[in-house]
């Protein structure tokens, strides 16, 4: 007599635990990879890149003397999008001042998005029903997923740690450009920690709200905290308002430029703590995928997107288009209306005049136009840049979400819904830039700086442009390669063309490269110059990529 054995399944293995499918938190570390090595990429070469481009360009006392007079005469008004004077003719006092502000707000950008997805993006999917069923308590599932974003948002700050130090114990050559470990830790330790702030905000509303709700209400909390508190120092009234988010605590810890307050990052990170603590509790609690509305006036009749396909794909984003043309309607309100300010310290800075007249010689910055070109253009064409990756995530919800199959099994035509999702994301357009354009017309109307509103006014229009070339952009990636990709490639569009603007010069990047930001062909819209280029090419893009995508997606199969 035999007794038959039967061989016990081994469970995963270790490797599989850490990385891949053997563990919630080992899925969660694999769907984030590519997004990690993106940013601890991007982030490493940066900070390398930046600094040696710094010390090569003022490198003798002469040059850094007169670095230092240029950054004083600017008006203390228009130091609100820079970090704090602190030590400025210093390679890390400089690189705090001039990109040190700009990073975190980046990478808190990833880490809402990351954050607000982990949990409720997956319910809303409904693929969380299959992993709770599995015996781990939904506690578990949270932390896990969750722990997986924590630790490759710390990846991606300890290589900019990393970075930031090589290139302080590097580069230097002047005395006190050493970059001491302890400073380079320090600025990692805010980077880190402001991202995952807002990361956190948006983990803890995910729950209640749903994903873009809570994603939209977190990236406002950091885009309104990051601007309040830039403006804080020349306008007083501002500061109890921006102290109340971490931007506004985190004022003082200058880290690069060897200023340090250690006990607001203690501050943060119990505030992180409380937020994550509520999330998981959430979702604990909660029945998976069960969200409340948002308190908001219903769509009319002939707007519920029920005639046809035009009027669905304008009814998907409208309220999204509304909601995102108040918010930065009311930045330009507020930047129009301290138009007057400006003009009085511009007065009082002769010099920082004579500079802007030698790099600008046939353009008037002396005007409430010229204030908003200095401070508005460059911040509102990034959130126009991301309201179009909104957009186009809408229409790609169709696709993505399955609903697209039941649409199609209508006497509906594949071109004919492509090109009214590519019109209706167009008419989504409008409508931002239509509530942005009013918000700068009341803001330079109620300054009484300047009688000209209808230059600022016509001047806005540039953020519809661009914001119609990234549709364009990402309905011609959504019918070539999925839907799924199309918003992703815009969003890393829109940051990588920032990028390539703003450090281009620094870097010495070829002419070609800095060519391809395509803000940088529109002239100063904002005072009546406009560049031709940038309007074709903007024109042609929409158009052209709606057409492409149109095209691609009609020889192509589904895909969820």
């Amino acid at each position: 007599m035999t007794a038959a054995t039967q061989a016990v399944p081994r469970g995963p293995s270790v490797w599989s635990r850490i990385y891949g499918f053997g563990s919630v938190f080992a899925k969660t570390i694999r769907d984030s990879s590519r997004a990690t090595i993106i940013t601890a990429g991007l982030l490493g070469l940066v900070f390398v890149g930046v600094s040696k481009a710094i010390v090569t360009e003022f490198n003798t006392p002469t040059s850094r003397a007169e670095l230092e007079n240029i950054v004083a005469a600017v008006p203390p008004i228009l130091q609100g999008m820079a970090g704090k004077v602190v030590n400025v003719g210093t390679l890390g006092g400089y690189l705090q001042y001039k990109y040190g502000v700009f990073f975190p707000l980046v990478v808190s950008l990833w880490s809402i998005l990351a954050l607000s997805g982990t949990l409720a993006g997956e319910a809303q999917r409904g693929s969380l029903e299959f992993v709770a069923a599995t015996g781990r308590s939904r506690r578990r599932i949270a932390i896990e997923k969750l722990s997986g974003h924590v630790l490759m948002l710390g990846v991606a700050v300890a290589v900019a740690f990393v970075s930031i130090a090589f290139a302080g114990a590097t580069f230097p050559v002047l005395p006190g450009d050493e970059i001491s470990v302890a400073s380079a830790f320090g600025y990692a330790a805010v980077l880190g920690l402001i991202a995952l702030a807002s990361g956190a905000l948006a983990f803890a509303l995910a729950p209640f709200v749903g994903r873009g709700a809570a994603a939209g209400l977190a990236g406002f909390v950091t885009f309104a905290g990051f601007i309040l508190n830039g403006y804080q120092a020349p306008v007083p009234e501002l500061a109890p308002f921006a102290n109340l988010t971490w931007w506004g605590w985190t004022s003082n810890h200058v880290a690069l430029a060897g200023v340090y307050d250690w006990p607001s990052l203690l501050t943060v990170a119990v505030a992180i703590g409380i937020m994550l603590a509520i999330g998981v509790e959430a979702f604990a609690r909660r029945d998976i995928g069960v969200t409340t509305a948002l308190p908001s006036p219903s769509l009319p009749r002939p707007l519920l997107g029920l005639g046809g396909p035009l009027a669905r794909a304008i009814s998907i984003n409208l309220g999204a288009a509304a909601w995102r043309g108040i918010g930065v309607g009311f930045f330009g309100l507020v930047l129009g209306g301290a138009a007057r300010g400006f003009m009085a310290q511009l007065a009082d800075s002769p010099q920082f005049v004579e500079i802007l007249s030698t790099i600008f010689p046939n353009v008037d910055y002396a005007s409430a136009g010229g204030f908003l070109q200095l401070l508005f253009v460059e911040f509102g064409v990034i959130l126009a840049g991301l309201a179009a990756a909104t957009f186009v995530a809408g229409w790609a919800s169709d696709e993505t979400s399955g609903r697209l199959e039941m649409v199609l099994a209508s006497p509906l035509a594949r071109a004919r819904w492509a090109v009214a999702g590519g019109i209706g994301m167009l008419v989504s357009v409008g409508v931002f830039v239509a509530l942005t354009a009013l918000g700068i017309g009341f803001g330079v109307a109620s300054s009484g700086a300047d009688s000209d509103v209808a230059t600022p006014l016509a001047g806005s229009l540039v953020l519809g442009l661009y914001a119609a070339a990234l549709v364009g952009i990402g309905h011609a990636v959504g019918g070539i390669v999925g839907t799924r990709a199309a918003a992703p490639f815009v969003v890393v569009f829109v940051i990588v063309t920032w990028f390539v603007q703003l450090l281009g010069p620094l870097l010495g990047l070829p002419d070609l490269v800095q060519d391809l930001a395509l803000t940088s062909h529109y002239g100063q819209t904002m005072v009546g110059v406009w560049d031709p280029v940038g309007i074709v090419a903007s024109i042609m893009l929409a158009l052209g990529g709606i057409a492409l995508g149109a095209v691609a997606f009609n020889r192509r199969d589904l895909r969820g």
